[in-house]
């Protein structure tokens, strides 16, 4: 893009900005605060609409130093590149079908990407030009992904439904030769959000379409076991809470949030959540997990101990609002909502209360 063609952009987006905002703000009245009866979690700082864009977003990433966020606008087929602090569009990164999860390496200046169309792929972008260098295959509906620093690898959940299976892979790429290790075959067609073990070798993973969530063993290479769920339906986003041995997971429909012992599989707590969660972030500082959920709610938990949960409060957003992620260095979250009839995508930044 063209520094006039980037400027009228910006004030494009400036001007929708204010328009919308105002407007909201005017018809809605309190439409941000919190509907509990307690102190609001979050302070709605600024709106900002997104009218080029069309389609549904998946996941967030953050570039703390470099002042960056990116967003997967995956059926607008691009990344889309914000300023931090302000969120002012920068840039529209092109060259994808469907992309949907994201990491940022600083030490290779690369971005994995990992693109659900075109068959499936983990595309390698420069951090700095956003050019697309290297390309690894996978299968199709390649979504999810979880990191393991220490070992520069990256899995990633791959196959399923899409690709016309009832069976899907975890498959293991070392980043730092930018090649595929293995694949993790396992019995589900819709393979979700995982997260891993850092004092073992275990990954856990939402096994959707079983209600399950699976347990396996990264060094041996074989499921240990699955859990069944009976509080929490359509398991979608899962994060490992290591220090008090517990799994939070959430259910889009109906809206649950709760906490599985990671040793037993023992579901600990269930509570009523907004429906259509897609992320999930929790504050180890803190102890607050915040739910981004589609029917247009931020949703944000307490936790007292390992056992016990509360609900903080929910804070309105717009419908389809089920991206989100947290930069607890800022005190901030965002949250983004895809274009509904006439309204338009909308990226939302708050400033955490506490």
């Amino acid at each position: 893009m063209s520094n006039t063609a980037a400027g009228f952009y910006s004030m494009r987006f400036s001007i929708a900005a204010l328009g919308v905002a105002v407007a909201t703000f005017l018809s809605a009245g309190p439409a941000f605060a919190d509907s509990a009866p307690t102190k609001a979690p979050l302070r709605l700082i600024r709106t900002i609409t997104l009218p080029e864009i069309d389609g549904d977003f998946d996941h967030f990433i953050v570039d703390l130093k470099g002042n960056r966020l990116f967003l997967a606008a995956e059926e607008h087929h691009s990344v889309e590149l914000f300023d931090l602090q302000s969120g002012k569009p920068i840039r529209s990164i092109g060259g994808f079908d469907t992309p949907h999860s994201m990491v940022l390496l600083p030490e290779q200046n690369q971005i994995y990407v990992i693109d659900g169309g075109e068959g499936g792929a983990a595309k390698i972008l420069d951090a700095t030009t956003y050019k697309i260098g290297n390309s690894i295959k996978l299968t199709e509906d390649a979504d999810a992904m979880s990191y393991d620093a220490a070992k520069h690898l990256l899995y990633v959940t791959n196959g399923g439904t899409e690709a016309h299976n009832d069976y899907s892979f975890v498959t293991v790429i070392d980043t730092q030769k930018g090649e595929r290790v293995t694949d993790f075959r396992l019995q589900s067609a819709n393979l979700e959000a995982l997260t891993l073990e850092k004092s073992g070798p275990l990954m856990y993973i939402n096994a959707r379409d079983k209600n399950q969530i699976a347990v396996f063993d990264r060094a041996a290479g074989k499921v240990k076991t699955m859990w069944q769920l009976k509080l929490i339906q359509h398991n979608t986003p899962l994060l490992l809470d290591e220090a008090n041995h517990r799994l939070l997971v959430a259910g889009r429909k109906p809206g649950r949030f709760g906490a599985v012992d990671s040793d037993t599989g023992k579901e600990i707590v269930a509570l009523p959540a907004a429906d259509d969660v897609d992320d999930m972030a929790y504050d180890v500082a803190t102890k607050r997990i915040y739910l981004a959920c589609g029917e247009g709610f931020i949703d944000v938990f307490h936790q007292t101990d390992g056992d016990h949960y509360e609900e903080l409060g929910r804070v309105k957003t717009l419908p389809g609002a089920k991206t989100g992620v947290l930069v607890p260095q800022l005190q901030r979250y965002y949250a983004v909502s895809a274009r509904k009839g006439k309204v338009p995508a909308t990226l939302f930044i708050f400033q955490v209360l506490l």
